[in-house]
């Protein structure tokens, strides 16, 4: 039986894509995990407290240690897991003009190079796994959070009201609240970002994400 992680990671078939990088000289050596609070275990608990309704406690151990080498080596992450990296990418499928599906080679080494700083790469490179995990969401505007719930493993199986003209996504996050609070699920985002997890897990999450300077909080009203 295929387990939810091996459902995730499907191959990508190499023979449609072609490679290209925008950056000319990618960055030497790796980023400074130091520069945040957040360790290995902190990682571990925000995935299992995610995830642990849909992964097993191997397969946590396992999302752990890939977002982790993405943080500390992401020219590594990129080598060794090609795959999570390039279907990580958002929609990393879609193809351009010409009909062709052109990627970044090297998806994180070239985030992490681009980013302003290494907090800020943290912060989009455990996002961007998360979300490909689907235990996270990022999106800009009210109908892509209405789409983002439908991937996300805790909010797949509800239904939520019709986008309005004056949503944005912590409106209409605000709206979902309404629905899973009595399910014991709450929703918390940070800026674009936002996740849903167990109403009892709350501050813990809050208090481990802050650990990186990414201060999550409820919707607003």
């Amino acid at each position: 039986m295929q387990t939810i992680a091996q459902s995730v990671d499907i191959k990508p078939d190499y023979t449609t894509i072609r490679f290209y990088s925008k950056v000319k000289d990618y960055k030497k050596g790796v980023p400074d995990i130091e520069k945040i609070q957040l360790k290995k275990a902190d990682l571990n608990k925000i995935v299992s407290l995610l995830g642990e309704d849909f992964y097993t406690d191997k397969e946590i151990t396992a999302i752990t240690d890939k977002v982790w080498l993405a943080l500390i080596d992401p020219k590594k992450f990129d080598y060794v897991f090609k795959d999570i990296a390039v279907q990580s990418i958002p929609n990393w499928n879609k193809k351009n003009f010409k009909g062709e599906i052109v990627i970044e080679p090297n998806p994180f080494l070239a985030k992490w190079t681009t980013s302003q700083n290494d907090i800020i790469y943290f912060k989009e490179a455990l996002g961007q796994l998360l979300t490909h995990f689907k235990l996270m969401a990022y999106s800009e505007e009210a109908k892509d959070t209405k789409k983002a719930l439908k991937r996300m493993f805790a909010t797949e199986n509800y239904k939520f009201r019709p986008i309005r003209g004056n949503d944005w996504p912590s409106f209409y996050l605000n709206s979902v609240n309404a629905v899973i609070n009595p399910k014991k699920l709450t929703a918390l985002m940070s800026n674009f970002d936002f996740f849903i997890c167990k109403s009892e897990s709350t501050d813990t999450l809050i208090e481990l994400f802050a650990k990186m300077d990414w201060h999550f909080c409820l919707p607003e009203k």
